[in-house]
């Protein structure tokens, strides 16, 4: 059975808290009668965070006027909140160095003022922005350092948001245990101080843990009781997103109709700002169910509403199960052409899905990295200030401070090699990673190419079998890519001689071409091109070979297919031609109306110039000024 997790969207504690103007009214109501500097500072400070997320001019006006009566009351406890409001403002505004700039002003100033919980809370700051900018590591560390702090205080509205944003950072990092210990902290410190808001979000952070852990029963507990809070507070959007998830939970456990009950509930709610992401998983999930029920129609229109609020390049995955359901039920319902969009539009953001969870591992592998060498370099300096010490302690003992430098220097070496060996690790999982991706692709390629050739071999209609079998060779041309990747030592790109003449004769070999009268020549100049490079020039490359293989040489015994390819300055010249029968622009156009769609399309990704001659045979020239080539 699949197991299926819903992320919520309020489920990190920072600083801050539910705008609203009737505050920022009363707040200005006391500031207009307000004699004193301490006084105008603490409430300018308080009209900034009400106006924080909503006007970042008003947020940082505020903010400025309370650093300026801090700075006239001289009391440092008012100047440090200063500095953290100009933090509030830039960080609401996703502006985060300068955030972390004046929380650090804020740490330093209170440091020095000995301003404890001022400190503890700019730490604090910086982790959320460190969270939010995707550094866990460096957010772990800041909220470390901010807990004891907090502690010493007996600080328990701050320790319980604390603990509620290790949860999600050890959760995030796979860390079960501890996220649900810290969690469960964060619970008891907030139902002591009767914290519904705050309940609400550790509730469901709780049952997101457990649907990690696939104890779904568990997981039902909290999501219930995150229902209860959301009704006792009148919370509408968190009561509709905890039904989607109360939903998923349901699924899991196999109450389907109490899954789709929870899902029909969440869609009667009609809410002033709808969040798509919620509304794609309600109608998803609805038109799972009756495509289940084999009710199409229904189901049709589920997939219909889905799209229309899908935020398919934010939300990948969830765009990913949505095609690939849409091509589903188009192919039940004998919706061909749909169904050929939908697998097409799936490939192409599974493509995107499979390079993005690249780029996150790659980056969870250099965070680790490092922290790794941080820590080396952190004992490094341990190494060399006791070394400089027993210099000033024993400067007359020659024999002994070369030894301790004969130590030092040895302890260097040593480092500098595991340094390296770290460094040569983390190249090696990244390699081996990488294979394994393209080795995943190139087989779910091979699964699609199958389905392809099973689909044409059920179609009755000559143009609906061709229109499919060309769909199969377009797939099976990036599979080769990825093949090549995953069989090579270097994952970096793909030898284009080799690539070509697979495809060649892979194509040749489709449509039974008799190499006796048609032969081949391809000649790439030991080129070797990036994967943003080598996949949409091998489809068009592709397109043009099964073009001239169809139409070329009908009317000659003694055919022949070149492919140049060669650099031209600062340009990639691509020549593909033959000698039967000639086809202008038009020709091809007319004959393979979507291929030379594509053609162009992919075209421009590369920003190619196209040149078709037809004076003796067809020949298409291709110049790209956008390629990477790989040394």
């Amino acid at each position: 059975m699949a197991k299926v997790s819903f992320l919520i969207l309020f489920i990190l504690s920072a600083p801050v808290r539910a705008q609203d103007l009737n505050e920022i009214s009363s707040l200005q109501s006391r500031l207009k009668v307000s004699k004193s500097d301490s006084l105008c500072s603490f409430l300018h400070s308080e009209i900034c965070y009400q106006w924080c997320g909503i006007n970042f001019d008003s947020a940082m006006y505020h903010a400025q006027k309370s650093y300026h009566y801090a700075r006239l009351s001289e009391r440092p406890k008012l100047i440090g909140l200063g500095l953290t409001s100009i933090g509030w403002a830039f960080d609401y505004d996703y502006q985060f160095d300068s955030a972390i700039h004046y929380y650090t002003k804020s740490y330093n100033y209170a440091l020095l003022h000995e301003d404890t919980k001022r400190v503890a809370t700019s730490l604090f700051n910086v982790g959320v922005v460190f969270y939010y900018q995707g550094q866990l590591d460096s957010a772990l560390y800041y909220y470390l350092a901010s807990k004891p702090k907090f502690e010493a205080l007996n600080d328990e509205p701050n320790l319980s948001r604390l603990y509620n944003n290790l949860g999600r950072i050890y959760e995030k990092t796979n860390q079960l245990e501890h996220a649900l210990e810290v969690s469960k902290n964060s619970i008891l410190i907030k139902e002591r101080l009767g914290d519904t808001k705050g309940l609400l979000n550790t509730y469901t952070n709780m049952s997101s843990i457990f649907q990690r852990l696939e104890n779904y029963d568990s997981a039902l507990i909290y999501s219930e009781k995150c229902i209860d809070k959301a009704k006792e507070i009148g919370d509408l959007s968190a009561y509709k997103s905890e039904l989607v998830n109360l939903g998923i939970i349901y699924k899991n456990l196999e109450e389907r109709n109490k899954a789709v009950s929870s899902f029909q509930e969440a869609e009667s709610l009609v809410l002033d700002r709808e969040d798509p992401y919620v509304l794609s998983q309600i109608f998803h999930n609805l038109g799972e169910f009756y495509f289940e029920q084999n009710d199409l129609a229904k189901a049709s229109t589920y997939i219909k509403k889905t799209r229309e609020v899908l935020l398919e390049e934010k939300y990948l995955e969830t765009a990913l199960k949505h095609y690939h359901l849409d091509y589903a039920i188009s192919k039940e319902q004998g919706s061909t052409a749909n169904a050929l969009r939908s697998l097409e539009k799936y490939l192409d953001l599974n493509e995107k899905f499979i390079s993005q969870e690249l780029i996150n591992r790659t980056s969870e592998l250099e965070q680790l990295y490092q922290k790794e060498k941080r820590e080396l370099e952190i004992e490094n300096l341990n190494a060399e200030n006791q070394v400089q010490n027993l210099k000033i302690e024993k400067s007359q003992k020659d024999r002994n401070v070369l030894i301790l430098l004969s130590i030092l220097v040895f302890g260097i070496a040593l480092l500098l090699f595991r340094l390296f060996r770290i460094k040569q690790k983390s190249l090696n999982e990244r390699d081996v990673l990488l294979k394994e991706i393209h080795h995943r692709v190139k087989n779910n390629l091979q699964v699609i190419s199958s389905l392809l050739n099973l689909q044409a071999d059920s179609l009755e209609s000559d143009i609906a079998k061709d229109a499919v079998k060309e769909g199969q060779h377009r797939v099976k041309s990036m599979a080769l890519i990825h093949q090549k990747l995953y069989s090579t030592e270097d994952v970096r790109g793909v030898d284009v001689q080799d690539y070509l003449e697979n495809l060649t004769g892979e194509l040749f070999k489709a449509f039974g071409v008799d190499q006796e009268k048609v032969n081949w020549e391809i000649n790439t100049n030991a080129l070797k091109l990036d994967i943003d490079t080598i996949i949409p020039l091998g489809l068009i490359i592709n397109e043009l070979i099964t073009n001239s293989i169809k139409y070329a040489f009908k009317e000659t015994d003694k055919g022949l297919l070149k492919i140049e390819m060669k650099e031209d300055g600062e340009n990639l010249k691509v020549v593909i031609a033959d000698n039967g029968k000639g086809m202008d622009e038009d020709g091809i156009q007319e004959s393979n109306a979507f291929g030379w769609k594509m053609i162009q399309s992919l075209s421009r990704k590369l920003k190619a110039k196209i040149q078709v001659n037809s004076d003796k045979g067809t020949c298409v020239n291709l110049t790209l000024s956008r390629y990477k080539l790989v040394a």
